[in-house]
């Protein structure tokens, strides 16, 4: 027994330096497996942290709210917008951090993302804060994918709101000074017309017979005869180009009988001077009834639109249509002007020097309706404007209030 005790305490003793080295392997792999471990866990501290920095301290706002639009969770820009601690916002309603706020808009635009989930909504806001100033807020939200939880990214949008309501008033206040500028030119052209009808006019007539009497005095003599008659002719075709002048500067009929029979003696008017052309003008609905500044402003539109067409189209085939578009329960109806032809057309995406399509648009914007145009090389060119109208107590047209 003895023997055997000793011959397993010598393989115990031999085999101590192997279980030491094995021991210290072990020992310096878990070390070197913990060292990793701080590592990572150092990293994951620094990537939360850096993380939180980013949802905490993004130019927008972060926060989360249940269907009964109770704040869960908020980033620390959020509670900046909200103007409260995070603290006092976590459980409370997300409208009563506003004195005043569409509460029905917002409700209905929640109830919309639970109602589809994984759609992006939006949803501009205007509110009053706890200071009573007046404030826009941007809403852009989605449902997670439980639907218990609305995700929502909150701007404060003032700034641009305002910009884009000073905008707007500049746009008004220039359509104001243009509809200003239209009216002044008018009158200039009526009274322009006036004076070539009632001087010129008059005193070409007492030309023309005078002349007649020499003419007639002066049969026998074939020099003063000629002559005479030269004076007659030059005095025919002054009187023609005073009547095509006054017609530019004030059409006739369109003070007597009304748009359409102005626009018809213009159709023809045209068409005697561009006789390779052909010109069909449609009239449908109600014409007769508009106010003296719509009559010349619809009336300027065709009498531009022709001239451009006999100047740059190269066509042969143009058509005016003019509509007058009714809307069953609505005050506001419209009047719809196309104008097309088949020419040449041109690139609508570069820009040109011509004066014509840019005084008609800056017609149109003054009354406040659209203008757009299709035209491609060689497919010809359509314009189409529409003009919104709505009727006075007095039973005439004004033009629609800008937007």
């Amino acid at each position: 027994m003895n023997d055997a005790h000793r011959r397993k305490d010598d393989d115990i003793d031999q085999s101590k330096p192997e279980l030491l080295m094995e021991l210290q392997a072990h020992q310096i792999e878990l070390n070197m497996q913990n060292q990793e471990l701080r590592e990572a866990q150092q990293q994951l501290e620094d990537s939360r942290n850096h993380y939180a920095d980013l949802y905490d301290f993004a130019p927008v706002g972060y926060l989360s709210v249940d269907k009964t639009g109770n704040i869960r969770s908020i980033n620390l820009t959020g509670t900046i917008l909200l103007g409260k601690d995070r603290t006092y916002l976590i459980g409370k309603p997300f409208i009563a951090c506003f004195t005043d706020i569409d509460q029905q808009s917002f409700y209905h635009y929640l109830q919309g993302i639970f109602n589809h989930p994984r759609e992006k909504a939006t949803l501009d806001l205007k509110i009053r804060d706890a200071q009573n100033q007046l404030r826009f807020f941007h809403l852009e939200s989605t449902a997670d994918d439980d639907n218990n939880m609305c995700r929502i990214i909150i701007s404060d949008i003032s700034q641009l709101q305002e910009a884009v309501d000073n905008n707007r008033e500049l746009l008004r206040e220039n359509r104001r000074l243009i509809k200003e500028q239209f009216l002044l030119q008018e009158k200039e052209r009526r009274t322009l017309a006036c004076e070539l009808h009632d001087e010129l006019g008059q005193w070409l007539t007492a030309i023309r017979a005078e002349n007649e009497v020499i003419l007639n005095s002066a049969k026998q003599d074939p020099i003063i005869s000629t002559s005479t008659q030269a004076i007659k002719d030059c005095t025919q075709k002054m009187h023609a180009v005073i009547r095509s002048m006054l017609h530019q500067l004030r059409p006739a009929l369109l003070d007597s009988l009304g748009l359409p029979n102005a626009l018809v003696d213009l159709r023809n008017q045209w068409c005697s001077h561009h006789q390779h052309i052909v010109l069909e003008l449609k009239l449908a609905g109600e014409l007769t009834t508009f106010n003296e500044p719509m009559n010349i402003a619809v009336f300027r539109l065709v009498q531009e639109s022709l001239n451009n067409i006999c100047s740059h189209a190269e066509a042969n085939w143009a058509k005016i249509s003019l509509t007058h578009e009714t809307i069953e329960n609505s005050p506001v109806e419209y009047l719809q002007l196309n104008i097309e032809d088949n020419g040449k057309g041109y690139d609508i995406n570069r820009q040109t020097t011509g004066l014509g399509l840019l005084g008609m648009r800056e017609r149109v914007i003054a009354l406040n309706g659209t203008l757009s145009v299709r035209s491609a090389p060689n497919e010809g060119t359509e314009i189409n404007i529409r003009l919104p109208i709505e009727y006075s107590n007095n039973g005439k047209t004004n033009l629609h209030p800008a937007d």
